[in-house]
């Protein structure tokens, strides 16, 4: 298999008994990075590099046979190969560039409908608290709120492997409202599955209306997490072991939205009061999401509204050209895998559906 010039190109590999080769079920593996679903015969082309393996065991398609390592894959950004991953989580970009080249095709992975998005999601999940777990005995994740909120909802039967008392979630970003509010993300998290989760340590909101001490606050509260529960890179950002992220029509994630200064904010803060709507909210910052160990964007799902889903956004976060300040997805080039199901993809170029 031949490795990609791009630093942050994926080692990928397909795992798949018999019945799994039928469905094209696809494993991307890139320094810890696991992310799986199955694809039909119509997508099975997708990636065509990847390494096809056969076994006689086909009792559950969406079973984890084995993981082929072709070698340790480093990651550099921007001055080539050779970096550790101590190293990667100290290369985020301070100052965010004008514009940021297309994202790897390799960091895009398509499955066939949001129910394999969500798989693919919770199978991450599990997989990286399963490490996290076994190289310190924690496991911090970050998590949004919208449509992700329901993928995770789905899949208890993956995520009731994990052990949740050993686990710290942040939220990527929430409004400045009481927990217990019909808007507020804590809530409809707890109704949704958090309910499931035992033993979970979740960091919360202050429950105030005021922006600026609520980021505050929410910064203190990471900060005081002992260094082995959410450890710091170089830079003094936090290392989260996975931040799942969405991304709006507009290119926002978090609350970090178009043509606003949080987008190209160079400062040291994990978290930014956003003064933009009311109320007002709190997000983690650009640097401190992307020092995370993984960062997994998921889009999938489609409406009558929106028949092709989330097309147009993923196309213009993944290829376009206006830059990151106007179209803020760009800024996680390089540094996400994309789990997008065959209509949030769409509109990809050839390169990307290969």
């Amino acid at each position: 298999m031949q490795r990609r010039s791009d630093p942050w190109a994926l080692a990928l590999v397909c795992l798949a008994s018999a019945s799994i080769a039928d469905l094209g079920c696809c494993a991307a593996f890139s320094a810890g990075r696991l992310v799986s679903c199955p694809r039909p015969a119509a997508l099975r082309s997708l990636k065509a590099q990847r390494h096809i393996a056969t076994s006689n065991d086909h009792r559950n398609s969406h079973t984890f046979l084995g993981l082929l390592v072709l070698g340790t894959v480093t990651m550099g950004a921007g001055s080539g190969r050779g970096r550790s991953r101590k190293a990667l989580h100290s290369t985020v970009r301070k100052v965010l560039p004008a514009t940021i080249q297309p994202e790897s095709p390799e960091n895009v992975v398509v499955c066939p409908d949001a129910d394999a998005v969500a798989l693919a999601l919770c199978e991450q999940v599990k997989q990286s608290a399963s490490q996290a777990i076994a190289e310190r005995g924690a496991f911090a994740l970050a998590i949004p709120g919208g449509s992700i909120l329901k993928m995770l909802a789905s899949g208890s039967s993956v995520l009731s492997a994990v052990d949740w008392s050993k686990c710290v979630m942040a939220y990527v970003n929430h409004k400045c409202v009481p927990n217990n509010d019909a808007a507020a993300t804590h809530k409809k998290a707890t109704d949704l599955f958090l309910g499931d989760w035992q033993g979970i340590k979740v960091i919360t909101v202050g429950g105030s209306g005021d922006g600026a001490p609520e980021a505050a606050r929410y910064e203190s509260e990471l900060q005081m997490l002992p260094s082995d529960t959410l450890p710091k890179n170089e830079d003094g950002f936090p290392v989260f072991d996975l931040v799942l992220i969405g991304v709006g029509d507009d290119g926002h994630f978090g609350s970090l939205y178009p043509g606003r200064p949080e987008i190209i904010d160079e400062s040291q803060k994990w978290v930014l009061p956003v003064d933009m709507k009311s109320p007002p909210s709190i997000t983690l910052s650009r640097s401190a999401m992307v020092s995370a160990r993984r960062v997994v964007v998921a889009s999938a799902g489609v409406s009558e509204k929106y028949p092709q889903g989330k097309s147009d956004a993923m196309q213009t976060a993944i290829e376009g050209t206006e830059g990151p300040t106007a179209f803020p997805a760009q800024a996680l080039r390089g540094r996400a895998t994309w789990l997008l199901d065959a209509a949030a993809a769409s509109k990809l170029s050839a390169q990307y559906l290969e």
